[in-house]
């Protein structure tokens, strides 16, 4: 008995420094090419380089390798992005679409080369388009078209012109068009 008791509590002080160490569980520490990689942050972004009408859009690259646009329309893409160099990654991201029903009507795969520029505050992207549809037909990949992106800056703010209260007020009091 005493030798299955030693084999037991040595066993759990083997169990205990894997875990402290993160051997065995599902986690791992973060690639620091994704962290310090300068694509990693919020920009403002032309998907339409050459239409000077075309509204922006907002995207994120998250440093754990996901990415988010939000569109003037309300649309939405979910994505993923790797780093190919110091300053270029690729990037895939999912838009699904609805029909005027509101019916699933497939989803867009957009796929980019990303570079950001050496002042690590404007970046361009070379994309291609694949429309699938909702019985998993493609077009296949669309282009290759061009988009640029500004970083956000963090802006301290600036001296009020107006109270909230009265930006409503003088709201209120414009009829809706």
């Amino acid at each position: 008995m005493p030798r299955v008791a030693v084999l037991v509590s040595g066993l759990a002080l083997v169990l205990a420094g894997w875990v402290a160490l993160g051997w065995g569980t599902s986690t791992h520490a973060q690639d620091a090419s994704l962290t310090e990689h300068p694509i990693v942050g919020a920009w403002v972004i032309d998907v339409d380089a050459d239409d000077p009408e075309n509204p922006p859009a907002l995207v994120i690259f998250h440093d754990d390798g996901t990415y988010l646009q939000a569109d003037p329309g309300g649309s939405a893409g979910v994505g993923t992005w790797e780093p190919t160099g110091s300053t270029t990654a690729d990037l895939t991201a999912l838009f699904h679409g609805v029909d005027e029903n509101d019916d699933f009507a497939g989803t867009t795969i957009v796929r980019a080369t990303v570079e950001v520029d050496d002042t690590g505050d404007t970046l361009t992207a070379e994309y291609t388009l694949d429309f699938v549809g909702p019985d998993g037909t493609s077009s296949g990949e669309l282009g290759p078209a061009t988009a640029t992106a500004e970083r956000i800056a963090v802006e301290p703010m600036g001296e009020p012109v107006m109270s909230m209260a009265e930006a409503m007020a003088g709201a209120e009091a414009t009829p809706a068009p």
